[in-house]
């Protein structure tokens, strides 16, 4: 059993009566370096307290610290060195001194679970009322970059001929982030995972674009290059394979994101795999390299 800390988030429309409905709960725990917020699923009680414009800003700060949430995984995952603020009971702590008029957060508490979700699962049967019955796991982008990162291991691909988050730079100017690279030599496959289980879908269409926008200029030959973590860069050709791997949409919202993005992916000619599937990833690339060294 793991310790996690957690704090509700509640709407509170007019902090003078101190009237307030909880919409959400963050968790998460230094110890197993796990965070996550859940989200009520059914906002009709908000509605009848909470204006729309309240409701936006709830919802704004959420999206916002699943941003931070979302970086903070990548780095555990990747074992990168922190770039923002490392993530512990006194950031939770932080956000709840500072967040004193629509958005509040409760005082962070301790509890302890198997996991995150499971810590959560617990916080909505005693402490949030969400006329939506049933379990609600988010699959967050750490999720989908794990099952990455393991399918190519299950392919028994050896770990030095694969690389994890590199530049990709192309023509003069243009750069993206991939998750994955694998190649000897020649780089023969990119990866990039995808949650489409995200609050702030807007921010994650404009992401879905602008990578895709940097790879259109690279298949349409304007020349690109790829830089690793220890600054060593190689030539990618405009045919190289790429494939994406993605957590499915549950809302309307996500849905319509989902699918601004697989225009993306179509037009690229990306290879696209859903949660699940990883496994053809990994046997993908371990046949491109068998290809390339043929």
């Amino acid at each position: 059993m793991t310790r996690y800390f957690y704090s509700l988030v509640r709407c509170v429309p007019s902090p003078r009566t101190g009237e307030f409905i909880n919409i959400a709960a963050i968790a998460g725990s230094e110890e197993s370096g796990e965070w996550s917020i859940r989200q009520i699923q059914n906002e009709s009680r908000a509605k009848k307290l909470c204006s729309a414009d309240d409701l936006a800003v709830v919802h704004g700060f959420l999206a916002s610290s699943w941003d931070v949430i979302d970086l903070h995984n990548s780095e555990v995952l990747l074992a990168d060195e922190p770039v923002g603020e490392p993530l512990t009971p006194e950031w939770l702590r932080r956000l709840h001194h500072d967040h004193r008029n629509v958005v509040q957060l409760s005082e962070p508490m301790p509890i302890v679970g198997e996991s995150v979700e499971d810590a959560l699962d617990v916080i909505f049967d005693h402490l949030l009322i969400d006329p939506v019955r049933g379990r609600r796991e988010f699959i967050t982008k750490h999720r989908v970059l794990a099952a990455l990162r393991d399918s190519f291991r299950e392919a028994e691909i050896p770990a030095i001929l694969w690389q994890q988050r590199v530049e990709i730079y192309v023509g003069g100017s243009v750069r993206t982030q991939m998750d994955f690279a694998v190649g000897n030599g020649k780089v023969v496959q990119l990866s990039q995972a995808w949650s489409f289980q995200r609050a702030a879908v807007s921010e994650l269409s404009t992401e879905v674009k602008s990578w895709g926008y940097a790879l259109a200029r690279l298949k349409a030959g304007d020349g690109g290059r790829l830089l690793d973590r220890e600054g060593r860069s190689r030539v990618v050709d405009e045919d190289v394979a790429i494939d994406v791997l993605c957590a499915p949409p549950v809302t309307h919202p996500q849905e319509e994101a989902f699918e601004e993005a697989r225009q993306v992916f179509s037009d690229l000619d990306v290879a696209v795999h859903m949660f699940g599937s990883e496994g053809e990833v990994g046997r993908k690339a371990k046949s491109l390299l068998a290809a390339e060294q043929a």
